[in-house]
């Protein structure tokens, strides 16, 4: 009777144990499977143009500022002109649905396939002649719709959990570029996923969403966008124009990359570009005698594998594409490479409004040619100073004030240890700042003497 108690308490503290190690495992998995990123509340502001740990005291009151009169103090403090004055996204801008950036940019230095080239003449041409720059923009996973458009414009990185939410997308309150636009009095207008109504709702001036779920559909939930494009092009009340065309993943779910359909489909896109391109001639601004400059941001939300699907990590799935096109002389050159979440951080500072909070994103330098020396430093500057913001939001202890100190320390002000990883960033933080200021120094000196 004995040997069968003690059995049995054997056995129920081995069952219990196994339910505690099942427990802990699936504890383990899903806090590494879907981690809680800390997310910043609130919107960037004025403090954005301010060095980290800045005295509040010295920002302007924005209360009472108008959106002009808001959008000219941004332009005031980035000490930067904005690039352009208005943005068609194609995808995102103009989003493509699923479009390999192989498709169009080629892969490991080889040019795109023949049948796909040939297909998109009119975009390759301008690839060629330096009035286009092309990234390979990876995407994180998950590669599905909505996380990789709030990556998009928020540059923050989701998570697999944003796979359940895909399907239920809610609105999207984190800081964005797209409300970063509104506060300065930009008027915007989707056509196509309604992703984006879910996302923003009530923040387009007018709109027409089609639904994503209907993958058999490759025609008309395109013609459904480009119905509005002549009668868009024409007007002169909008100032991002955003245009999310499925059909090319459509073509990828029902038939793979070599799917008969997808020539087609990509010379629909080539014509799309093209239209947009011809009509987007600068025009007068009456009111206030200047010339707008657009430009065209061509963008996929995530690639696809052989089969044509796509929600993991491979290559192929990752591959997403950002082509930029407009007046400016980008130059040629081979395909640059990026992560989908510097579009944030890059548009933000294009257009003269403060980067949003949670970017994790950095430049697209080569976007920024066009800049002066100084204009590039500043520009970067500023990406930094809100990484560093980022960075010190979630690490209290991290402290960047003191390069000496903190080289020569391992107790920051706080009296915690910071490690030598953090302690070397906060290094090379500190020696960047004082390069830039020597090097603004002696600017400032060698201009004095030739005005002297």
């Amino acid at each position: 009777m004995d040997s069968c108690s003690l059995t049995c308490k054997m056995l129920t503290v081995i069952a219990v144990l196994a339910v505690l190690i099942q427990i802990f495992g699936l504890a383990l998995f899903v806090l590494g499977f879907f981690p809680v990123k800390p997310a910043l509340s609130g919107f960037s502001g004025v403090e954005s143009f301010y060095p980290p740990g800045a005295d509040s005291a010295e920002f302007q009151n924005t209360t009472n500022l108008s959106d002009s009169q808001l959008k000219y103090l941004y332009q005031e403090l980035s000490l930067v002109p904005p690039l352009f004055d208005r943005l068609i996204l194609m995808g995102s801008g103009l989003v493509v649905d699923g479009l390999p950036a192989e498709f169009v940019l080629g892969k490991d230095g080889e040019p795109p396939l023949k049948s796909f080239k040939e297909a998109m003449p009119y975009t390759q041409s301008l690839l060629s002649n330096g009035r286009a720059i092309g990234y390979h923009a990876k995407a994180a996973p998950p590669t599905v719709t909505m996380p990789r458009l709030k990556a998009m414009v928020s540059g923050a990185v989701g998570g697999f959990l944003d796979v359940a939410f895909n399907f239920n997308t809610q609105a999207l309150l984190d800081d964005n570029i797209i409300v970063q636009f509104l506060k300065i009095g930009w008027k915007i207008v989707m056509h196509g996923d309604d992703t984006w109504l879910k996302l923003f709702p009530g923040m387009f001036s007018r709109h027409d969403g089609v639904s994503s779920f209907f993958v058999k559909d490759t025609v008309q939930v395109d013609q459904n966008v480009s119905r509005h494009l002549v009668d868009e092009l024409s007007r002169a009340d909008w100032d991002l124009l955003i245009l999310h065309y499925l059909g090319l993943d459509h073509v990828g779910h029902l038939g793979g990359r070599n799917s008969i359909l997808m020539a087609p489909k990509l010379e629909e896109m080539d014509e799309v570009i093209k239209t947009i391109d011809v009509n987007s001639i600068p025009t007068n601004d009456n009111d206030q005698g200047r010339t707008l400059l657009g430009t065209l941001l061509v963008l996929s939300d995530h690639g696809m594998t052989e089969n044509g699907n796509h929600g993991g990590s491979t290559f192929e799935e990752t591959d997403s594409l950002a082509l930029f096109i407009g007046p400016a002389d980008f130059g040629t050159g081979t395909p640059n490479k990026a992560n989908q979440v510097d579009l944030a951080s890059t548009l933000a500072l294009l257009f003269g409004v403060p980067i949003p909070k949670n970017n994790v994103g950095m430049l697209m330098p080569e976007t920024f040619k066009s800049f002066s020396v100084d204009q590039q430093l500043r520009l970067l500057e500023l990406n930094s100073w809100q990484l560093l913001r980022l960075l010190q939001a979630q690490l209290p202890s991290l402290v960047c004030e003191n390069s000496y100190a903190i080289a020569s320390g391992m107790i920051n002000p706080k009296g915690q240890e910071v490690t030598v990883v953090w302690r070397e960033l906060c290094c090379l933080f500190m020696r960047a700042a004082e390069l830039h200021r020597s090097w603004k120094s002696r600017e400032e000196k060698r201009w004095l003497t030739i005005c002297l």
